[in-house]
C-alpha cells in the first residue's frame, strides 16, 4: 500500500437535499439532511483509505465542537490527524444545497482559520511518505512547502490540485510530478476547450503529468513526452444522485491506480469509472473494497496497527461511546478482546488508542480505572484487583490484511 500525505483543508459539510432548487426569498422543506466530512484533500484521503492506503492529513483543525467532529469523522474513516495543527477558532463549514432534479450542488462556505503553513510542515518528514498531495491554497506557503518536499524526497511523486485561481498561483508549476486541474479553473483562465487548455498548461509545467476533469465529457490527460492530450470519455450515468466530491474522487482514483503500477492512461480510466460510481450514489461510502460501508463485517486492517499495538474497534463501523472490542497485535499475532475489565465491567479505556503501557518489562493492556494489567498473548491479568482473571477473548478471522469477527 502507498503511504499518502495530504496537505489541505477539512470541513464539515451540512448537506440539504431538495427536490428542486429554491427561488430567492422563498421557504422550502428539505427532503433530507446529512452531515459529512468535507474538504478537497480530506475527501480524497477518505477515498484512498477505502483502498487500503495509509493516509495522513496535514491541515488546520479548530478546537471547537465542529472541529472535534471533523477530527472524529477522520478518525472514523481511518485518516490520521496527528500532524494537523490545532487552533482556536470556528471550524470551516460548507452549507450545500443538493438539487435532486439535476444532481447539481450549490455551496456556501465559511472559513476563518489560518492556513497550514511552512512552519507546521517543517515538523513533518516528507521522505517518510510514498506520495505527497497538496491543495493549491495560500500559494506563497504552498510554494515553500513544495520546495521543501522536493528537496527531501527522492522518487516519491508529488501532486497538486488546482481547483480555482489564486494569487501567486503560477509560482507552483515547477514542483509537482502530477497536477490535477478543474474545469472551473480552465474556464476561469479563458479556455472552453480541454485540449487547448492543456496545450497552454504544458508550457507552465513541462515536467508534469496534467489531468483535467471536464464533467460530463470525461477527463483529459497530457503527458510530458506526448504532443496531444488523451481523452477518457465519460460513460452514461442513469441518474446523477450527488456530484459533491466528484473531483476529489477523480484525484483519489488516479493516485490509487498509479501507485499500484498502472500507466497514466489506465489510472485515468480507473478514476473516471470510480467517479461515475460516485455520481450514482449519495456520499463517498462504499467506493472502495476496504470501506466498512462496503464491508460491514470489517473491524480493521493489519496496517491500522503498529507492530505492537492495541486499537478499539466497533463491529459494523464506528459507533458511539467506548469501543466494545480491542484488537491487539504483536508482530503477526493478532487477537481480540471485549473492552470489559473483569474486575467490575468497566471499559479498559474510553479512548480508541489508549490501551497499552509498559509493565513488568513488556507492553500490556491496562485498565485506566483500576490500574489492572493484562498480557497481550492471553489476556491474563498480571497485576491489579482482578489478578489471575482474564479478559474475554473474541474470535477473529483474517483474510489477507483484513480482520473480521468470526462468522458463526
Amino acid at each position: 500500500m502507498t503511504n499518502v500525505l495530504g496537505v489541505g483543508i477539512a470541513t464539515l459539510d451540512i448537506i440539504n437535499e431538495l427536490d428542486h432548487y429554491p427561488e430567492e426569498d422563498s421557504e422550502q422543506r428539505a427532503c433530507s439532511q446529512r452531515v459529512e466530512l468535507g474538504g478537497n484533500v480530506a475527501n480524497s484521503l477518505r477515498v484512498l483509505r477505502q483502498f487500503g492506503h495509509p493516509c495522513d492529513f496535514a491541515g488546520v483543525l479548530a478546537e471547537d465542537a465542529d472541529g472535534h467532529r471533523i477530527a472524529e469523522l477522520m478518525d472514523r474513516y481511518g485518516v490520521d490527524t496527528s500532524h494537523a495543527r490545532r487552533v482556536e477558532g470556528h471550524a470551516p463549514t460548507s452549507y450545500i444545497t443538493l438539487n435532486r432534479a439535476t444532481g447539481s450542488r450549490t455551496i456556501v462556505h465559511h472559513r476563518d482559520l489560518p492556513e497550514f503553513d511552512l512552519g507546521a510542515f517543517m515538523e513533518l518528514d516528507p521522505s517518510a511518505y510514498d506520495w505527497l498531495h497538496f491543495e493549491a491554497r495560500a500559494c506563497d506557503e504552498t510554494a515553500a512547502m513544495l520546495a521543501l518536499a522536493r528537496a527531501q524526497v527522492t522518487d516519491q511523486p508529488i501532486s497538486l490540485e488546482v481547483e480555482k485561481d489564486r494569487e501567486h498561483l503560477d509560482q507552483l508549476w515547477s514542483f509537482p510530478d502530477v497536477i490535477f486541474f478543474s474545469k472551473a479553473f480552465a474556464n476561469g483562465r479563458g479556455f472552453d476547450q480541454p485540449a487547448r487548455f492543456l496545450h497552454e498548461a504544458r508550457h507552465w509545467a513541462p515536467q508534469a503529468i496534467l489531468v483535467l476533469g471536464w464533467g460530463s465529457e470525461g477527463a483529459w490527460l497530457s503527458l510530458p513526452d506526448e504532443d496531444e492530450p488523451a481523452h477518457v470519455p465519460a460513460q452514461p450515468v442513469d441518474t446523477v444522485v450527488d456530484s459533491i466530491a466528484a473531483g476529489d474522487t477523480l484525484i483519489a482514483g488516479f493516485i490509487h491506480a498509479r501507485s499500484r503500477g498502472a500507466s497514466s492512461r489506465e489510472s485515468l480510466e480507473f478514476a473516471a469509472r470510480l467517479v461515475e460510481r460516485k455520481l450514482a450514489q449519495a456520499g463517498l461510502a462504499g467506493l472502495g473494497p476496504d470501506d466498512p460501508a462496503a464491508d460491514p463485517r470489517l473491524l480493521c486492517r493489519l496496517e491500522d496497527l503498529e507492530d505492537v499495538d492495541a486499537l478499539g474497534v466497533w463491529p459494523g463501523g464506528r459507533g458511539q461511546g467506548p469501543a466494545p472490542l480491542i484488537v491487539t497485535r504483536e508482530g503477526e499475532r493478532v487477537c481480540a478482546w471485549r473492552n470489559v475489565c473483569p474486575h467490575n465491567g468497566s471499559p479498559l479505556s474510553r479512548e480508541r488508542h489508549d490501551f497499552l503501557e509498559d509493565h513488568e518489562g513488556e507492553r500490556q493492556l491496562r485498565c485506566n480505572v483500576h490500574q489492572a494489567y493484562f498480557r497481550l498473548e492471553d489476556g491474563l491479568c498480571t497485576d491489579g484487583p482482578c489478578e489471575g482473571q482474564r479478559l474475554e477473548p473474541v474470535e477473529l478471522e483474517r483474510i489477507d490484511n483484513r480482520l473480521y469477527l468470526t462468522d458463526r
